[in-house]
């Protein structure tokens, strides 16, 4: 059990005393020598003075001194005397002293009570010392304190001591005596600072137990070595049980260390009180013409305020300490804090301070009424911005929006949120910025300088309607060859242009892939430059680059992370889930989608969502895990998203779900309206959005095949010579609208197109199908080959329940191809068969030893018996056969 502290009380107290006490030892001694004289003790409220005295009265009886002690008050500083008429009341008064100190003090002529006190107290020194100790000096009247300055003067050879102790801060009743104390000629000035850190992990060692005791810089954190703030905190965690002693400690709201904070401040003076307030709401260091401005104190008060609350350790790096701030301004109302963050906000604009330090006072007293106000807000958040705190940003531009009067600013303001907006949520953005501006512009108050901006927001959340809208009231309102309009009509010069000529978004192809893969490297990512970055990886990935893609938006996305804009990140990982879904590495596309999906907590009714959303369904649907691919279409979206930019994609991706469980009917109406949008928005670009091949599959399952043919052969025209990954489809699909005999050739080009692709999914379909005429053909033996390919591709694209699919249509291939084991291979056993079965495919020894999760060793001692067993010599002669057990691998 740890032994009470305030049993021990002495120990904590004093200390990184000891010099000190030294010097009080010293003159207690020489008073008893008939050497008096004036020791004064300075120290911060709560370091100890009051503490120090008290020493000096119990050591006093040891010399077998008189002792006579005082207090200044408040309430009394104004009582001609008040201080000594205190002596009348104190234990151990001799008889012939108190009446003629009675006497005197009812005369109250200052100047003769001094002389009567110096000689009537010389005469008790005669006999025995006398120790006088008076505290609180800064509340003491007076008249007294010249008494006792008279006293201590003419105390030389005499053995009479007078101790004063005060705080710094408040200034004596007459500042003339402050000059008197260095007229003293024996006056010892003694100061008790703050303890240090090691003084505070001592009080620490003697009131806890070792684990506490690992907290002391904590504790010197919170309290800045103050001794009185120091015991309130050690009751307050002594007395908390609920704490553990691994925890910071942080001082509870309203306990014992918060009180003490209050009592010191308050202790300390209304200069002291009313400083403390304002660097409290001031929070940051401020000069001390700031802080008096806010406190309403002259500059004199507010020098001697800084002073106490410095020696009283309340006071690092030119503010308030974090504990002490939070204790103090939890004792304010809200109402006195609004007050003061306004009129903080006025002072520090009046001083010229930079726009954050002004706006942060702003936002804490919800008031822009000011005139300048508005224009501090928005510099403010550009500065966030710069540092990217985002959240910040936000969080003026809102205010700065909410008490805006003028319209104009005010659209100009949320079309600015809008951008920032993207940095943490496109949902947000898209709800809650927009539709102040396209309310102001529906009334002619959009500024022209916002249009542009109103005309990419609206294109990238997917409102091209809206968004040709804005770009046509911006033509007619301005030059066309205005600067916004230019930027605005360059920045995404593909896929999606809004220019003046629809059809430049399909001309020279391969100059704009070059222009979006230099937009790729060179660009820094801003506010302005999300959308083309963002829009030129989409050219890469429709282009059969989605490589070159997804390693710029896998560097975007760890800079949005870094930058902590949760908004960008969800942007860029939808994109990476695109280009890893078009390489064909399903698991790393599935993680992609996720994360993209979680960075958008307001899922249901946002536009954007189409994006990852699409990504997932198409994910799954390629796995050929259908139930998770259900569980993602049946997810409830918003009915905008159906006549929007984003619903493309899903429209697309949910389709494919419906073709691939053979829902073709549900999917042909899906793909059409795919179609009806893109002819609306006159953006139907074969190579971004392939509906018309989408189409043709659809109708390809409802047995409507002069109708698909109709649609490939106009896609194969659309998208030329060129085109990989689409053209490939295209003859894929093409083979299915002719004779059994003619569909080989057809998919041998869809092959050769598909492999400059990345696209190995598609591939694998094309080889199915190829491998699948070769079966009608009777040729089960080339399509046992081209079936073992799409094996391998299914299985390291990551699509397990496709792969097992594709590995029983293999055996089955191959049970034709090669006939029935012979009468060796019934002698394997199972684990044998399942190394041969692989051997045979083409698995390396370490690929076998993965796959079936045992040892290289064990592959090998395997495959050495079943080369003795099969009477072979390596395994480039295993019969073809064995591969038929691949399915049960």
């Amino acid at each position: 059990m740890q032994a009470d502290i305030w049993g021990r009380a002495e120990a904590m107290e004093f200390i990184e005393r000891g010099p000190e006490l030294g010097m009080l030892r010293t003159a207690l001694e020489e008073c008893a020598e008939a050497r008096g004289g004036v020791v004064l003790v300075e120290a911060g409220v709560g370091c100890g003075k009051t503490e120090t005295l008290s020493w000096v009265g119990e050591r006093a009886g040891d010399i077998g001194a008189l002792l006579l002690t005082a207090t200044g008050s408040r309430t009394t500083s104004g009582q001609p005397l008040g201080v000594l008429r205190q002596f009348l009341d104190g234990p151990g008064l001799p008889a012939g002293l108190a009446t003629p100190l009675a006497e005197m003090l009812d005369d109250g002529d200052a100047p003769r009570a001094a002389r009567r006190l110096t000689t009537a107290l010389h005469d008790v020194a005669r006999r025995h010392p006398v120790v006088v100790c008076v505290d609180d000096l800064q509340h003491a009247d007076a008249a007294s304190v010249q008494c006792l300055l008279h006293l201590g003067r003419h105390s030389g050879r005499a053995r009479v001591l007078v101790l004063f102790a005060r705080s710094p801060g408040p200034a004596l009743q007459d500042p003339q005596l402050d000059t008197e104390f260095l007229r003293q000629p024996a006056l010892r000035r003694i100061r008790l600072a703050p303890l240090s850190p090691a003084g505070v992990a001592e009080s620490s060692a003697a009131a806890f137990d070792p684990p506490w005791r690992d907290h002391s810089h904590a504790f010197h954190e919170i309290t800045g070595g103050n001794p009185l703030l120091l015991r309130a905190l050690v009751e307050e965690y002594r007395s908390a049980t609920d704490r553990a002693a691994t925890i910071v400690p942080r001082p509870a709201p309203g306990g014992p260390y918060s009180q003490a904070v209050r009592a010191c401040l308050r202790r300390g003076g209304a200069g002291m009180w009313r400083v403390a307030k304002a660097l409290a709401i001031l929070g940051a260091p401020a000069s001390a013409e700031v802080s008096g401005a806010l406190a309403g104190t002259t500059p004199v008060t507010t020098a001697q305020g800084l002073g106490a609350l410095a020696a009283a350790g309340l006071i690092e790096d030119e503010r308030l300490r974090r504990a002490a701030r939070t204790a103090l301004l939890d004792s304010l109302d809200p109402a006195e804090q609004g007050a003061l963050h306004r009129r903080a906000a006025t002072i520090l604009r009046h001083e010229g301070a930079p726009a954050a330090r002004t706006a942060r006072h702003l936002l804490a007293a919800r008031d822009a009424s000011d005139p300048w106000a508005v224009g501090v807000l928005r510099e403010a958040a550009e500065e966030a911005l710069s540092r990217d705190r985002a959240r910040r940003a936000v969080d003026y531009l809102e205010l700065a929006a909410e008490q805006c009067r003028d319209r104009a600013v005010r659209a100009e303001i949320h079309v600015r949120l809008a951008e920032i907006s993207w940095r943490l949520n496109p949902s947000a953005a898209e709800q809650r910025c927009l539709g102040e501006p396209l309310a102001a512009l529906a009334v002619g108050d959009l500024p022209e300088s916002s249009m542009a901006s109103v005309a990419r927001q609206l294109r990238a959340h997917g409102r091209l309607d809206a968004a040709r809208e804005v770009f046509d009231r911006l033509r007619k309102r301005t030059d066309p060859r205005a600067e916004w309009v230019e930027h605005v009509e360059s920045d995404v010069p593909f896929p999606w242009s809004d220019g003046p000529d629809p059809s430049a978004a399909a001309a020279d192809p391969a100059e704009r892939l070059e222009v979006a893969e230099r937009l790729l490297r060179v660009s820094g990512l801003t506010d302005v430059t999300l959308f083309p970055i963002v829009t030129a990886a989409r050219l890469s990935i429709a282009r059969d680059r989605a490589s070159v893609a997804e390693a710029h938006c896998r560097d975007f996305l760890a800079e949005s992370i870094r930058r902590e804009a949760p908004g960008w990140a969800a942007v860029f990982a939808s994109a990476c889930a695109e280009a890893a879904l078009r390489q064909g590495r399903l698991p790393d596309a599935e993680g992609y989608a996720h994360q993209a999906m979680a960075a958008m907590p307001e899922h249901t009714g946002s536009l954007y969502l189409g994006g990852p959303l699409a990504g997932l369904i198409s994910v799954y649907t390629a796995m050929g895990d259908y139930e998770a691919a259900a569980r993602q279409v049946n997810r409830p979206v918003t009915k905008a998203l159906y006549s929007s930019l984003h619903g493309l994609a899903y429209l697309r991706a949910r389709g494919r779900f419906h073709l691939a469980t053979d829902r073709a009917r549900a999917a042909l109406a899906d793909f059409l309206h795919v179609a009806w949008l893109v002819h609306t928005w006159r953006v139907d670009q074969p190579f971004l959005i392939p509906w018309r091949t989408d189409v043709a599959e659809a109708l390809l399952r409802l047995d409507e095949t002069e109708r698909a043919r109709r649609l490939v052969i106009e896609q194969l025209r659309l998208c030329g010579p060129g085109g990989g990954r689409v053209r490939g489809t295209a003859l894929r699909l093409r083979a299915m609208t002719v004779d059994v005999a003619e569909r080989p050739e057809l998919l041998t080009q869809a092959v050769e197109a598909l492999r400059r692709s990345e696209d190995p999914l598609e591939l694998a379909r094309t080889l199915e199908a190829l491998a699948e005429s070769y079966r009608a053909r009777a040729e089960p033996a080339r399509a046992a080959t081209l079936q073992s390919r799409v094996w391998h591709l299914t299985r390291d694209c990551g699509a397990r329940p496709r792969h097992r699919a594709v590995a029983h249509a293999y055996t089955d291939l191959l049970t034709a191809s090669t006939g029935t084991p012979t009468a060796g291979d019934t002698n394997l056993s199972e684990s044998e068969k399942r190394v041969a079965a692989l051997a045979a495919c083409g698995y390396s020894n370490r690929g076998i030893s993965e796959e079936l999760f045992i040892t290289v060793s064990t592959v090998e001692q395997h495959l050495t018996r079943v080369y003795r067993k099969l009477d072979i010599k390596n395994r480039r002669e295993l019969p073809s056969h064995l591969r038929t057990g691949l399915h049960r691998v």
